[in-house]
């Protein structure tokens, strides 16, 4: 069961990465869109919001991936620390 727990975390963590990523882009795009049909600002401007839009998302992306595995490690080292506290109460 454990193989299967594991592999499901992961899928959701590419899910959500994946969605960081997108949100950035496609607030870029709605911004680029307002900006240019409702005020009249020139169309090179959606190339801009999407360069930075990717630029974020990636930030955003990497920073949610590092903090996952972070908390992962943390839970890991957790469920050694209380293995190893029940093996050594069971010996006394």
């Amino acid at each position: 069961m454990r193989g299967a727990y594991s592999a499901i975390y992961i899928v959701n963590v590419v899910f959500q990465s994946v969605i960081t990523l997108l949100m950035h882009i496609g607030g870029g795009l709605l911004l680029a869109w307002l900006l240019v049909e409702k005020c009249g600002l020139p169309s090179w401007l959606y190339a801009i919001t999407i360069l930075v839009g990717v630029i974020t998302g990636f930030f955003s992306m990497i920073k949610f991936i590092l903090s996952t595995m972070n908390a992962l490690n943390h839970i890991e080292k957790s469920q050694k620390s209380k293995q190893s506290k029940k093996g050594q109460n069971n010996e006394k």
